[in-house]
């Protein structure tokens, strides 16, 4: 099997009220190593890397590394579903779900709304999420080995698991802001 890739660019995020906290602008989408597809839809509310704030600011912040494995891990971590795409890259691009965009002169491949009869959720696991998580910032190719194994161990001690339990995704509202 090969590493796992994304098929989005860089993610976007915006300020929400609350500090801290960013609402994604792009549909992400990553594909796993299996060839499955991943979404995790515009709008979700974020913080990055979950990390205390005191060690935050003495390594340089929570989103200076490739967000988009935390966004992922974020999302499946707060409704312990994952969201499957349906569909092929090919098929989305037939469809014109993915298409080319022209940011900062440099093309990056972006995710439209794909309809939720092209979606389905899975419930996963916390080991499941954890392994993904670790997969998702290999594959970003810019954090470095020692520093994945150990952000890979330190959610291994996620106390908001447990607390989010019963929360659960709504498809028919997957691209509305607040609806997380």
């Amino acid at each position: 099997m090969g590493l796992g890739r994304f098929i989005t660019g860089k993610a976007a995020t915006e300020q929400s009220d609350k500090d801290g906290l960013w609402y994604t602008l792009h549909n992400q989408l990553f594909m796993d190593e299996d060839g499955q597809l991943y979404l995790v839809p515009r709008n979700f509310k974020t913080d990055g890397y979950t990390i205390p704030l005191w060690i935050a600011w003495l390594g340089g912040g929570k989103m200076q590394w490739d967000i988009r494995p935390a966004i992922e891990h974020d999302f499946e971590c707060k409704f312990h579903q994952e969201i499957l795409v349906k569909l092929t890259i090919y098929e989305l691009m037939q469809k014109g779900l993915i298409r080319n965009k022209t940011v900062d002169d440099r093309g990056i491949l972006i995710c439209e709304n794909i309809p939720a009869e092209y979606l389905e959720l899975r419930k996963v696991n916390f080991s499941q999420v954890n392994g993904k998580f670790k997969r998702m910032m290999k594959a970003t190719n810019c954090i470095k080995s020692w520093r994945i194994n150990m952000m890979r161990f330190c959610v291994n001690f996620n106390p908001g698991w447990i607390a989010t339990r019963n929360n659960s995704f709504d498809l028919a509202n997957i691209y509305k802001k607040g609806c997380e």
